[in-house]
């Protein structure tokens, strides 16, 4: 549970007691078992609404907020300059997303790599769309490392709201390198290696993400 819940929580439950103070109740074991109730209930539904009340389809229809957890696959397009002056190919990328009502993680994976993202963040733009923005730390295979070390990035994509549009947007690293992603595909699976999901049947041009799915 994140430090906005907690103060939350706490304030709920500190309003209750006050109120029941105010009302000459004192420092009697009725003020205190309301408080003991009152934060029980209060924890009880922030933790309920941190893991799934948000998603429900009605809620997401107020407040907007995307709903993009899952397994995405698309490819990267890098602007890096081999030294025989040659552009590297398209690379299939699979893009994790764990996401609460608070929180959001990110892992991508390549056949050659893996970042896990260190700070993620979703941002509404002021016209309504969403952006999904994250800062990464990406670890390649020991077999490639001759040629790719470790390295710090950051990323950002727009959520698609039509069918197709998926997650689009650029990269850029500490090397320097940078380019651009293109996620199209979904699935609800969470896959923890690029192979797995690469050659995975369950994905589908959907869009998760729009608040009336």
């Amino acid at each position: 549970m994140n430090a906005k819940v907690r103060v939350g929580i706490a304030i709920a439950a500190g309003v209750g007691l006050m109120l029941a103070l105010l009302e000459g109740q004192g420092m009697s074991q009725t003020p205190f078992r309301v408080f003991s109730i009152g934060g029980l209930i209060a924890t009880l539904f922030f933790a309920l609404w941190e893991r799934f009340i948000w998603k429900w389809k009605i809620v997401r229809y107020f407040t907007g907020v995307p709903l993009i957890a899952g397994t995405w696959r698309g490819e990267m397009v890098s602007q890096y300059t081999k030294p025989d002056r040659t552009r590297v190919g398209p690379i299939p990328t699979v893009l994790y997303v764990s996401q609460t009502a608070s929180t959001v993680t990110v892992t991508l994976f390549t056949g050659e790599s893996q970042s896990v993202s260190e700070r993620a963040k979703l941002i509404r733009d002021d016209d309504g769309r969403w952006r999904l923005s994250w800062q990464y730390v990406n670890t390649p295979r020991p077999e490639v490392r001759h040629r790719s070390e470790p390295h710090r990035g950051a990323a950002e994509v727009g959520i698609g709201s039509q069918p197709g549009e998926g997650l689009q947007g650029s990269y850029f690293t500490d090397r320097p390198t940078q380019g651009e992603m293109h996620l199209v595909e979904w699935s609800p699976l969470r896959y923890s290696r690029a192979e797995s999901a690469l050659s995975g049947d369950d994905f589908r041009q959907v869009r998760p993400y729009v608040r009336d799915n």
